[in-house]
């Protein structure tokens, strides 16, 4: 089930935790590619043991840190350097973020992967399947201490329709003062013209009114009465966009003027 998350930009995030049998097979996949390489990894050593005329304790020792490097090192960069998509999450269309909804740095990948190594190899995942079960997001320990948790990032975001400007409110729009919208506040009111069709009808209207009442604080003046709270908040969308997009371009237009003139000579001078 889908859910809402406020990050710390204030942006409302919809997204929706991945299930626990998801995230075992995700790490099945993961866990197939580390075994194919730890075995070909073994293969090669009496090789270069033969080759390299090595002692018991230097081997002993290259293995240990072969070992550390493939079950810790490889999870921590794959993760940091893919913002949490390893191989088996990226087949399954699987994403690891905190637990704010914003992506994972090296220290949430490094606390995953130190815990990981106990919990998933040496108890052999049945620590990790039980902590996952107990809990709506199917966290782990490792996600526990990390403050992270998986999510389905594949088919999560759907068609949304465009915006529009509704004929009657054209007149109206084209004289009001709008103020900036907060990033949370337009991002809710937009996935809720995409979404409004799934509602039923009095949970839709019930949500349009609420979302038309927050943005009728940053309009002046009001709209007029009686209009439709889908329309008013297409309206406004859409001329804030507009109004956005004009703002871009008439700065655009200045820094191309600006720029026009870096390559003229000064006067009197000629130009070889």
């Amino acid at each position: 089930m889908a859910e809402e998350i406020l990050t710390g930009e204030g942006v409302a995030l919809q997204i929706s935790p991945a299930s626990v049998l998801a995230r075992a097979a995700a790490w099945l996949i993961d866990a197939a590619a580390t075994v194919f390489v730890v075995f070909v990894s073994f293969m090669m050593v009496p090789l270069v043991w033969d080759t390299a005329d090595l002692d018991t304790a230097l081997a002993r020792a290259v293995i240990y840190v072969a070992i550390v490097v493939l079950f810790i090192g490889v999870p921590i960069t794959v993760e940091t350097l893919s913002r949490g998509r390893s191989l088996g999450k990226l087949a399954l269309g699987l994403q690891i973020v905190r637990d704010d909804g914003g992506p994972v740095r090296l220290r949430h990948t490094s606390v995953r992967a130190l815990v990981g190594f106990f919990e998933l190899w040496m108890l052999f995942g049945g620590l990790a399947f039980l902590v996952s079960m107990l809990n709506d997001r199917g966290k782990r320990v490792g996600d526990y201490l990390a403050g992270t948790y998986a999510i389905r990032v594949r088919g999560a975001s759907g068609f949304a329709p465009p915006l529009y400007l509704p004929m009657e409110l054209a007149g109206w729009v084209a004289t009001t003062d709008l103020r900036p919208l907060p990033s949370g506040l337009a991002l809710r009111a937009r996935q809720f013209l995409g979404r409004a069709h799934r509602f039923p009808p009095a949970i839709r209207h019930r949500l349009g009114l609420r979302l038309a009442a927050q943005l009728e604080l940053f309009v002046a003046p009001a709209p007029p009465w009686g209009t439709y709270p889908e329309q008013f908040i297409s309206a406004v969308l859409f001329e804030h966009r507009r109004r956005e997009q004009a703002a871009q371009d008439r700065l655009s237009r200045q820094l191309a003027v600006q720029l026009s003139g870096i390559n003229d000579l000064p006067y009197s001078v000629e130009d070889r």
